[in-house]
């Protein structure tokens, strides 16, 4: 069984699924072989197909018929059917059977000597017949011999109504029908007199106002259906189901299928869930031996309820065992599955708790209460009354009022009598003898009294506490009352309990009675009910706004319940009231104050937040609606009103100054501020910390856009700055006759707080604003942002744009470089606001110009470099591959080529002049063009490209575009380990360098006509006065020289002369500006491209 009730679940499915696929399998096996038996009939397919389409559309859901035999051919059965179903669809073979289908159900019409297809059709559709209408033409009463026979035939349907209907093709027949009525459904009955109805229908006839010659057709029809009748009579006598006889002709009969009607279908879907249902019942009637087992196992008779804890578990334990023991146990309701558990339960607190704890005592209350409380156990009756006397008896057991209400459901009947006899003849003692006490609880505070002014005296939320015992007291004591009045009226109460409750009115009835039934004592039951309930005491809130709301709510509360006390109880019910509010003042505040600051409203959900997107940044900007200026209106400004209300409510009624709400209010407003800032603070510094954006302009038609969007008004970012700037400003100017003091448009508070709080040490602040704090913060960026100068800071974007349009970007980068006016004056109003304590708006205006003017810089050089790439780059390094430019190459320019490239007019230099000079600076310290802007290798790169034309062209030409002179510095460097006495190098008779193999301090210097082939001659002298030379020529032959020597990092360039088989080294110096720009030599640790 253990296995079954774990995979219940499991077992239960694959039972409902082995019946579904067995009863679909053997539905599909039986009809395999009739098809295969009838498969010579003629085929009923088609009909059948097409009134199931017409039941789908009709949007029929039961599966009940009626079943017409009729009497007569297919003509005047179509006719007949027409008429008592105008509405419906007929599916018409030209031959009987009928299909006749409406928006209720499908009908069939057979004739009479054929039904051989009936069973077929219901199978197929899957139709229950709940009636069978016999249709009989008046005019032809011999064919109507049969009826019994065909009701044999039929007997498998189970029918429940068997009617007799009439037709007739006369067409006097309205006037018949008009003429008997519509009641003219009869139900045939075994008393042959009681069936005479045709009796009273002649009547109805005779009786009409009809002429003479409607009332003999009217005649003739009834004497028809007579005839008729008397036919067929003896065969509707031996057919055991109800029988309706209609004597109206050509109409519908009113007889439906009744309650108790049962159809057991034989289609697949009915034999399925009629196998579920006796799987269900088999599991019910388990479960029926199962419960059996489980009340002999499962016993909580020797139960201790006064432990909590214990009686718990062992209830849990019981409904456990229940729930594992159960089939389905889910289906069962809880008062069924579990009550012979909740029995066991209720029997053990009435024996244990409930019956000793009012054997134990003397108190009249408590006596009273018991006794209420045993009569509505012994009726059984829960009800409001009893709802008050459970919460009374609570408090004598400690059991939950759900416990009590256990005991009176559920107690056993046995134990409930021998209960009640104990509980009367204890009753009846504590009467008889006097033992009854009146408890020191009761009698002071159930006095005439009531709530007297010494509970009163005590303070604060003592008071309040003292109220609450006393309100509970009153509570019972009405309650009581009322129950025992209750009783008296509903039921017969036992001599012995109604003598106790006798005692009990005489002893407090004068002291009470007027008093529960007063407004004082309503009021009273209102303000505690509203102060002392548990969720109450538990509440906590979110903000400030939550925190007034239910103060104002409850001030205001018990302020109305007050008011409403209209008897002599008045003024005493003003000092409760007094105490109540005090007491919700400190309870609610202190459980809720925040040391840190509370905040002043909730948040909202971040589905409201407003969303910025400014222009060309990566990060949307969200920020809460709640710290906008229009919010405060809406919302923050409600709240300054109602706490200005509540604290002159307090101060004008109750003479109750709440300085601590007003501290806490204050520095919610501040907290509010603070986080008000930070929010602005944070939404700039978004903005600032995006690395996106600069990236984001990097391009013309970025840039272009850029400049257009930062220059309009309603662009964006400046919307978002307007928005900024607008909820940046909370205060406004009073009057312009006195600019100087600002007040508050939403409100003026914080004078009436120091009013209000009576501080020594605080000054009048009248007209101070709340949001002070938060203009004082914004105020220079606001002024700012609203001032002319940021309308030049938006002006300056469009200037720049118009200067690119007109003269380039180029042009532009030059006028910026150079100190564009209205630019300069941009950056010097914008650094007024670069305050250390808040400069976040400061950086963003200033990132914004910064990543405008480096952006024009990038596009200018850009835009230079790629020019000079798709024009002279080419021929810049043709040139330079050749000799001299390049050292190592054999090929030598040739002058024209580099007079082409080089001077003036040169291609490469005044290509070069006209790029890139605009964008560099000229340092004539170290005659270079300079700037910082080149900061990339391929930057770097053309600046030394630029360098390398511009010295070429100094020291080639001079200002005339003549070729001038290459000055070298040569100094010999003496050789005293060679035996040669002199060395020279010889360019021209203008220009050569002697040296007598001795030191030379200075150089001489030479100069070198590179238009020219003058050779270049490196002589030696020995001793013996014998000579040897090398010599170069050609182009560039001093140059060639150099190539050709071995030259050191200190210039020094040594060639090798060889004589009489010997070398000889010869060394000079040599010094030249050609030189490095060549690249040849090095100045200092620089290399010179």
């Amino acid at each position: 069984m253990t296995f079954i009730k774990n995979h219940q679940i499991l077992i239960i499915s694959l039972a409902i699924i082995v019946i579904i696929l067995s009863v679909i399998g053997i539905f599909f096996i039986r009809r395999w072989l009739k098809a295969s038996k009838s498969s010579n009939r003629k085929p009923i397919s088609k009909i059948v197909k097409r009134a199931k389409s017409v039941i789908k559309t009709n949007k029929i859901k039961n599966n009940l018929g009626e079943l017409y035999i009729f009497y007569g051919d297919h003509l005047a059965a179509k006719q007949y059917i027409m008429k008592i179903k105008p509405n419906a669809q007929i599916i018409d073979n030209d031959e009987l059977p009928l299909i006749v289908i409406d928006k209720n159900n499908p009908s069939f019409v057979f004739a009479n000597d054929d039904l051989s297809n009936l069973y077929k059709f219901k199978n197929k559709l899957n139709l229950q017949f709940y009636k069978l209408n016999f249709c009989i033409d008046i005019s032809n009463t011999h064919e109507n011999n049969n009826i019994n026979e065909i009701y044999k035939e039929l007997s498998k349907l189970r029918l429940k109504n068997f009617i007799i209907s009439f037709y007739t093709s006369s067409e006097h027949y309205q006037r018949y029908n008009n003429a008997i009525g519509k009641k003219s459904i009869f139900e045939l009955t075994s008393n042959e007199n009681s069936n005479n109805v045709d009796e009273a229908i002649l009547l109805k006839i005779l009786s009409n106002k009809d002429d003479v010659d409607d009332k003999y057709h009217n005649i003739k029809i009834l004497n028809q259906i007579r005839k008729t009748l008397k036919n067929i009579y003896p065969q509707l006598k031996s057919i055991d189901k109800d029988v309706f006889i209609n004597f109206s002709l050509n109409i519908p009969d009113n007889i439906i299928a009744k309650r108790d009607t049962i159809f057991f279908s034989s289609s697949p879907k009915g034999i399925i869930i009629n196998l579920i249902s006796l799987l269900f019942s088999c599991i019910f009637i388990i479960n029926i031996f199962q419960q059996i087992g489980l009340k002999d196992k499962i016993s909580i008779k020797n139960l201790d309820p006064s432990s909590k804890i214990n009686a718990h578990q062992i209830l849990k334990e019981a409904r456990k065992e229940i729930e594992d023991t159960l089939l389905l146990d889910i289906l069962y309701p809880k008062s069924i599955k579990y009550h012979f558990i909740y029995e066991q339960y209720a029997n053990a607190l009435l024996k244990n708790v409930i019956l000793p704890k009012y054997n134990d005592s003397y108190d009249l209350s408590m006596i009273t209460s018991f006794l209420i409380f045993f009569e509505y156990l012994n009726n059984k009756d829960v009800n409001q009354e009893t709802d008050g006397m459970l919460r009374i008896i609570s408090r004598f057991t400690n059991l939950s009022e759900k416990q009590l209400e256990v005991v009176i459901k559920y107690t056993n009947r046995d134990l409930k009598v021998g209960t009640i006899k104990t509980v009367i003849s204890r009753a009846n003692k504590l009467y008889t003898n006097p033992l009854l006490v009146l408890g020191e609880d009761s009698e002071s505070y159930l006095s005439t009294q009531g709530f007297n002014a010494e509970y009163l005296g005590i303070s604060n939320t003592k008071r309040a506490k003292f109220i609450n015992d006393i309100y509970i007291k009153y509570l019972y004591k009405c309650t009581i009352d009322n129950s025992i009045l209750d009783l008296k009226n509903n039921y017969i109460i036992p001599i012995e309990v109604n003598n106790i409750f006798s005692m009990y009115q005489e002893q407090f009835d004068i002291s009470s009675k007027k008093l529960c039934n007063s407004s004082y004592i309503s009021s009273v039951t209102k303000s505690v009910s509203l102060i002392f309930n548990q969720e109450e005491s538990e509440r906590k809130f979110e903000s400030f706004r939550d925190m007034l709301d239910r103060i104002y709510y409850l001030v205001e509360s018990l302020e109305k319940n007050a008011n409403d006390v209209t008897d002599e109880g008045k003024e005493q019910t003003g000092l409760i009231t007094v105490s109540l509010v005090n007491y919700v003042l400190n309870s609610v505040v202190n459980s809720t104050y925040n040391k840190d600051g509370h905040p002043l409203i909730n948040p909202v959900s971040k589905k409201l937040y407003m969303e910025f997107a400014p222009n060309f940044y990566s990060k949307k900007i969200l920020i809460s609606p709640i710290y906008s200026k229009e919010y405060i209106k809406d919302n923050i400004e409600p709240i300054n009103k109602k706490f200005d209300r509540l604290l002159n409510n307090l101060k004008s009624n109750f003479n109750i100054e709440p300085d601590f709400i007003i501290a806490i209010y204050k520095s919610s407003i501040n907290n509010y501020n603070s986080k008000y800032i930070n929010s602005y603070n944070r939404m700039i510094d978004r903005l600032n910390n995006d690395t996106e954006f600069s990236k984001n302009i990097s391009n013309k038609n970025a840039l272009n856009l850029y400049l257009l969007a930062m220059s309009s008004k309603d662009s964006s970012f400046n919307s978002l700055m307007e928005f900024y700037s607008s909820n940046t400003d909370l205060v406004s100017d009073e009057s312009e006759t006195n600019p100087t003091k600002k007040i508050n448009k939403l409100q003026q508070f914080y004078g009436k707080i120091v009013k209000l709080g009576k501080q020594n040490d605080y000054k009048e602040q009248n007209d101070v604003s709340l949001w002070t704090p938060v203009d004082n913060y914004f105020k220079e960026n606001d002024e700012y942002l609203k001032s002319k100068n940021y309308i030049d800071y938006r002006e300056v974007y469009k200037q720049l744009n118009n200067l690119i349009r007109k003269q380039g970007y180029s042009a532009t980068y030059k006028e910026i470089k150079q100190g564009y006016k209205p630019l300069q004056k941009v950056y010097s109003d914008l650094s007024e606001i670069n305050n250390p304590n808040n400069n976040n708006l400061y950086k963003l205006l200033k990132k914004h110009l910064d990543v405008t003017i480096d952006t024009i810089k990038t596009i200018a050089i850009q835009d230079a470099i790629t020019k000079l790439d798709n024009t002279v780059n080419i021929e810049y390094e043709f040139i330079n591959s050749q000799f001299p430019f390049n050292k190592d190459s054999n090929t030598i320019a040739t002058n024209e080529m580099i007079t082409k490239d080089f001077d003036s007019n040169g291609y490469i230099y005044s290509a070069f002049v006209e790029q890139l000079s605009p964008l560099l600076s000229y340092d004539k310290t170290d005659d270079k063009w300079h700037s910082e802007d080149f900061s990339t290798s391929e930057q770097i790169n053309y600046l030394n490209k630029f360098n390398k034309a511009y010295l070429l062209n100094k020291l080639l030409w001079d200002e005339k575009r003549n070729p001038q002179s290459i000055k070298f510095e040569i100094t010999p460097i003496p050789n005293k380990d060679n035996d040669y006495t002199f060395f020279s190098i010889i360019l021209d008779k203008q220009n050569y360098v002697n040296s007598l193999n001795i030191a030379y301090s200075n150089s001489m210097e030479i100069n070198y006509n590179w238009n020219s082939l003058v050779s270049t001659t490196i002589t030696i002298k020995f001793e013996d006065g014998s000579t040897d030379r090398i010599s170069y020529h050609g182009k560039w032959s001093i140059l060639k020289a150099i190539k050709d020597a071995n030259c050191d990092g200190n210039n020094i360039c040594t060639w090798e002369v060889k004589h009489n088989g010997k070398t000889y080294p010869v060394s000079f110096k040599v010094k030249s500006k050609f030189l490095q720009v060549l690249g040849w030599q090095k100045q200092g640790d620089t290399d010179v491209q």
